[in-house]
């Protein structure tokens, strides 16, 4: 028997002990509560990365589309650009062509020769920066003073700016 109150006595001893030592319920009930509730942040954490994720994707989606809309758009851009260009070129080489005539007309050209050498020297100069064969050979009749030449020299030069300009 006095083992068995022994054992008791032990067994109440270890119980407080045990009691004692536990976390109080509202310590727990506490840790608890922001256990859950940092869980549910965490969840909606997880959805809100999820929904930008998504958007992302679409923006990047939207980005190559407007991308892909973008590059014709461009390259019509520079071929117009080409055109204005050589539509520039062949003004520039009709307003030297017609020099002697606003000289004669008493206009203040653009350009300004020496002589008919200097002027024939750009028409030349200018024909070979365009690299326009046609204007060329309308140069070499024109060294040989034809009028002809100069009427189908404009023609030409006014029929080139309209077709770079379409």
């Amino acid at each position: 028997m006095k083992k068995a109150i022994v054992v008791g006595l032990a067994l109440i001893l270890m119980l407080s002990f045990v009691i004692s030592c536990g976390i109080p319920q509202e310590e727990y009930d506490k840790v608890s509560s922001d256990l859950a509730a940092a869980q549910t942040q965490i969840q909606s954490l997880q959805d809100d990365l999820t929904a930008a994720q998504a958007q992302v994707q679409s923006l990047q989606g939207d980005l190559a589309e407007a991308q892909a809309q973008i590059q014709p758009l461009q390259d019509d851009k520079e071929a117009a650009e080409e055109k204005r260009a050589q539509a520039l070129a062949y003004a520039e080489y009709l307003d030297i062509l017609l020099y002697s005539l606003f000289e004669e007309a008493g206009l203040t050209p653009r350009f300004a020769f020496e002589d008919e050498i200097d002027w024939m020297i750009e028409l030349k100069t200018r024909a070979d920066d365009i690299g326009d064969a046609e204007l060329s050979n309308y140069l070499k009749e024109l060294e040989q003073r034809s009028e002809a030449a100069m009427e189908r020299m404009w023609q030409y030069c006014l029929d080139r700016i309209e077709k770079a300009l379409k």
